[in-house]
């Protein structure tokens, strides 16, 4: 990560250790675990071309503007865009980018239809373009929901998906 005194989430899929030099507080969210292939029970992920579905920096539209304001939220139906991802899916592989006017506590992506969580998805103190993976549930109607702290623009970049 590399930011001297700064507070910065991540998301991690890793079977190893991370090492951390310097002391220093850790937190972990564990949000799910994956399975040997072919595992009852597991679902298998699907690799796409990287595909833009929502750009709020462009005009008003479904995928597009306006910006997300200072706790704000807006639902995305992912279905709906033009990436053609398949109505089985049951979750997505995201790569989220946001860009604020400032300061941006954080962001926090859910399922569609569901309550907004009490965690991040991503953490922008420092205000720069700033982006991260998630892996989300597909929601009602397989859609998504973003949250903002403060006025943000949001990108999002659908990279494969889980059925």
């Amino acid at each position: 990560m590399n930011f001297p005194h700064v507070d910065i989430a991540n998301e991690v899929f890793t079977q190893t250790v991370r090492w951390i030099h310097d002391a220093t507080n850790v937190i972990i969210d564990i949000n799910g675990y994956f399975t040997a292939p072919g595992a009852s029970g597991g679902l298998a992920f699907y690799p796409v071309t990287p595909c833009r579905i929502a750009d709020t920096r462009n005009p008003t539209g479904p995928f597009g503007g306006p910006s997300l304001g200072a706790g704000g939220s807006r639902g995305f139906s992912v279905r709906q865009s033009a990436c053609n991802i398949p109505a089985t899916e049951q979750a997505y592989s995201f790569n989220l980018t946001v860009v604020p006017s400032a300061q941006l506590f954080y962001l926090s992506t859910w399922p569609a239809g569901q309550p907004l969580p009490v965690v991040s998805t991503l953490n922008d103190l420092q205000g720069q373009v700033l982006a991260d993976a998630a892996i989300v549930p597909a929601g009602s109607s397989g859609g998504i929901s973003v949250y903002v702290t403060d006025p943000a623009n949001v990108i999002i970049d659908v990279n494969g998906y889980f059925q």
